[in-house]
């Protein structure tokens, strides 16, 4: 994945339990143009399967940027609208 991504919105949400990071992401995209990008930093494990997997249902495309033990780091654009 290209690292000269420009990045339109960034949440932290690291140390949030699922649902709450689900809908912050939900919410921050609802802000975003179509073809925008938001990154987002998440907890590897639960908070990563349900995020990826609900944005993924909305139709979001979502890739993994950056992946350690502890935290992962998510790129979503705004495809659709």
């Amino acid at each position: 994945m290209d690292k000269n991504i420009l990045i339109d919105h960034y949440l932290d949400l690291c140390g949030l339990a699922c649902p709450v990071n689900f809908v912050k992401c939900c919410l921050a995209l609802e802000n975003l143009s179509l073809n925008q990008v938001l990154k987002v930093d998440l907890d590897v494990g639960e908070s990563e399967t349900s995020v990826i997997d609900g944005l993924k249902e909305k139709g979001y495309k979502v890739k993994i940027f950056n992946r350690d033990f502890k935290k992962v780091t998510l790129i979503i654009t705004c495809e659709q609208k």
